[in-house]
């Protein structure tokens, strides 16, 4: 399957917050064999939302669109009615989140304080989402994490926070939603010391005849390309590739270009140090 995220959240934008999200979860597509396509971050604006939201559903290739942050009590918290506009639904009470809620605030009454120090408004905005949207319910408490299905995507509104996100994703959308429902790709790398751009042509040509998916990866000192792609494919694309790398490392210019590359390293080395 190909997924696409939409993160939301001012605080990303401006810098505030690393955003993790997004990382976490192009690794776990990548481990179950799924398709990451693209990751957007818009403002806590319910139109921006709506709109990033409309651009996903209303791509055939997308078959899943994670939706991270602006669930919580606050004005800022937006994200479920940008979701219901982009859907074309109404916000209601999403049952389970609003029976724990619900029990919260019972606890709280309990208390007999003299005013509302929880904010339990608050608290129960948190129950509203897209009508026909289901919880995503796990043991860390109450997360207003939900799935809602757009003709044929699949959505998935999760928490901000990474502990939350990570924890509902998890338990809930990786075992029913992701695990052996994926082709996960036989993937080979390969390092070498020349430029990155002494393999380019290599590369391009190679993946143009083959078909695989090649990325290039210049480090420090080396070079890592990644193969992917079925078995077969992948092992015909790195001999190529290997090949390539022999057949200039055994040329007089390959040599040459080797020794300035070493020499460039010793030189930068000497002015650290």
């Amino acid at each position: 399957m190909d997924a696409s995220i939409v993160i939301v959240g001012d605080e990303i934008l401006s810098g505030h917050v690393r955003e993790a999200n997004a990382h976490f979860i192009a690794i776990r597509l990548a481990v179950h064999g799924h398709t990451l396509r693209r990751i957007a971050i818009v403002p806590d604006e319910p139109r921006e939302i709506a709109a990033s939201v409309a651009r996903e559903t209303a791509d055939p290739a997308v078959d899943i669109v994670f939706v991270c942050g602006g669930l919580g009590p606050t004005h800022d918290d937006r994200t479920m009615e940008g979701v219901a506009s982009a859907l074309d639904v109404p916000l209601e009470p999403c049952a389970p989140i609003a029976a724990r809620i619900a029990e919260i605030a019972g606890h709280v009454r309990a208390e007999a304080f003299d005013g509302d120090p929880l904010g339990l408004e608050g608290l129960r905005k948190m129950a509203l989402a897209p009508a026909g949207s289901q919880a995503l319910e796990c043991a860390s408490g109450v997360i207003p994490a939900v799935t809602v299905t757009s003709r044929s995507t699949r959505l998935f509104i999760l928490p901000g926070p990474p502990r939350e996100m990570q924890a509902v994703f998890t338990e809930c959308v990786e075992p029913q939603y992701l695990e052996g429902k994926g082709t996960i790709p036989v993937r080979e790398e390969i390092e070498h010391e020349f430029p990155e751009s002494a393999l380019a042509v290599v590369l391009a040509d190679v993946e143009a005849s083959i078909a695989v998916k090649i990325g290039s990866y210049p480090g420090t000192e080396r070079v890592l390309i990644r193969v992917a792609g079925d078995a077969e494919s992948v092992a015909s694309a790195a001999k190529r590739i290997r090949h390539a790398i022999d057949t200039l490392a055994a040329s007089a210019d390959g040599q040459r270009l080797l020794a300035l590359m070493r020499s460039r390293r010793e030189d930068r080395a000497r002015k650290r140090g």
